[in-house]
């Protein structure tokens, strides 16, 4: 028996990823909406301040569609994503209340001012992107034409 190569000349994947893009925006659509529940708790996996990974699964959301964004789409999200990392190392909404010390656990202070600006961030981000990403095709749509595919309003 001999082996025959596929006939492919490069122009079509023998391997289809959409279903996989498919689940990781679910995935970090559904980190995304747990971490929105009680943004500024402590995650209970890892420790970290939940706006954090708000933040974090928002900008891996946007890097799933980036690639279909239009420049000024793109430089948009840019604008704002900088901002919230600015935000985040300027003004934190959590500083440490005491060093933690032998048996001591590490207690915080909320700066409301800090957190209500970075919330309305992190509003506007995960609007813009989710937004963006749906006019891309990335999302489930909002209406369905009369032959039953999807389409964007």
């Amino acid at each position: 028996m001999t082996f025959k190569e596929p006939d492919i000349d490069g122009k079509v994947s023998e391997w289809n990823e959409a279903d996989y893009k498919m689940k990781r925006l679910h995935e970090l659509q559904t980190e995304i909406n747990k971490c929105n529940m009680m943004p500024l708790s402590k995650h209970f996996l890892n420790g970290e301040w939940n706006y954090i990974i708000l933040f974090r699964c928002i900008s891996a959301l946007y890097s799933e569609g980036n690639a279909k964004y239009k420049q000024a789409e793109l430089d948009e999200v840019n604008k704002l994503k900088e901002m919230i990392t600015k935000h985040l190392k300027v003004c934190p909404p959590h500083k440490p209340k005491n060093k933690a010390g032998s048996g001591n656990q590490m207690q915080w202070t909320l700066n409301l001012e800090n957190w209500e600006l970075l919330q309305k961030l992190l509003e506007e981000y995960e609007y813009k992107v989710r937004y963006y990403n749906d006019k891309h095709g990335l999302s489930t749509h909002n209406k369905e034409s009369m032959d039953g595919r999807s389409i964007l309003r």
